[in-house]
């Protein structure tokens, strides 16, 4: 889980400061989907034997996982996602960015709707997906308060 966690945290953190800035351009849907597409191949998969009911998320329209995991010794929250749709797991990848290794405090102030819409995808996101995010989005919540 250590090598999962450290290699999800580092491709998070090339997508925040090399994609994110990307897909802020006025680019046309096709060049941000195969962005999103490709967004997804950057995280390391889930080992299967990880892929656990327990940590879908429901919601989701295709089959997407979330694990958490909260280090006490810094106060900051770490996730690693998989799914077995690439968009999904594209989209799924740019919350992850703005998320991942926060403290409590931090991702409390975080308006992260906000965050993801400065990026301008909703206009092309089906309702399913965007249904899917929110579910993401309040599976992340739901996390903090455990």
């Amino acid at each position: 889980m250590e090598q999962l966690l450290s290699d999800t945290a580092t491709a998070l953190a090339a997508i925040r400061q090399q994609d994110l800035p990307q897909l802020q351009q006025p680019l046309d849907w096709q060049s941000k989907y195969r962005l999103l597409m490709q967004l997804g191949k950057k995280l390391p998969a889930i080992p299967e034997k990880m892929r656990q009911n327990e940590w879908l998320v429901r919601g989701c329209e295709s089959r997407a996982w979330l694990l958490h995991y909260h280090d006490n010794t810094v106060g900051k929250h770490y996730f690693v996602l998989d799914s077995e749709a690439r968009i999904v797991k594209g989209l799924l990848a740019i919350m992850l960015s703005f998320v991942n290794g926060l403290s409590q405090q931090e991702l409390k102030q975080l308006d992260l709707q906000r965050a993801f819409d400065a990026l301008n995808l909703k206009p092309y996101l089906s309702q399913s997906r965007s249904n899917g995010l929110n579910a993401m989005l309040n599976h992340i919540r739901h996390c903090l308060n455990e």
